[in-house]
């Protein structure tokens, strides 16, 4: 290798270095963000109705409340009282509930429902199903309304208890798979839904 390589290839380096050396000190330095901000009420409505749309503007789920809290930094939306309608691609209603309070995420894909939630499946349909519980979350991307505390599963043939339930309301599949206990129903009546 010549001298003149030599002396290039060593320009060219330095000039590389100096250069990173000097973008690096123009890039702003990234403070680590204190993830324990405090949770504040922005707005509170009342008497809220809305519906949620899925990127094709089709109706995803629609959304009832008396009293509505939305929060500061990404904590959600706190719902007095929600009652809830899940549609499908054929804007059937595929699944309705209500519960004492809902906690919808701040990107609207994750809503938590507590206390005394009842869900009717195929509400529609000749043969609905009700599931009652103390909390199940629904996940609107994936579809599935899940719960790991005790479900009671009741389509008028078959109550049936179970330690935990994950609802596809897209391939229309309950799976309830942990500690199920079932009691078939003789009187055969539909369950009450109302």
């Amino acid at each position: 290798m010549s001298m003149k390589n030599l002396i290039t290839i060593i320009i060219l380096s330095l000039l590389t270095i100096g250069s990173y050396l000097f973008l690096k000190s123009l890039t702003p330095k990234i403070v680590k963000k204190n993830d324990k901000k405090e949770k504040v009420i922005v707005a509170t409505a009342r008497g809220v109705t809305t519906r949620y749309f899925k990127q094709n503007n089709q109706l995803q789920y629609k959304l009832i409340s008396p009293k509505v809290l939305e929060f500061s930094h990404h904590y959600g939306t706190e719902l007095t009282s929600p009652d809830l309608a899940v549609f499908d691609d054929k804007m059937i209603n595929i699944w309705q509930g209500n519960a004492d309070m809902g906690i919808l995420s701040s990107n609207k894909d994750h809503l938590l429902l507590k206390k005394n939630v009842k869900i009717v499946e195929m509400p529609l349909s000749n043969k609905p199903t009700l599931i009652t519980g103390e909390a199940m979350t629904y996940q609107a991307k994936k579809g599935l309304l899940t719960s790991e505390l005790p479900v009671k599963i009741n389509d008028g043939i078959v109550m049936q208890v179970s330690d935990n339930l994950t609802l596809d309301t897209k391939t229309k599949k309950l799976n309830a798979t942990n500690k199920v206990k079932a009691v078939y129903n003789t009187n055969k009546n539909k369950p009450k839904i109302n």
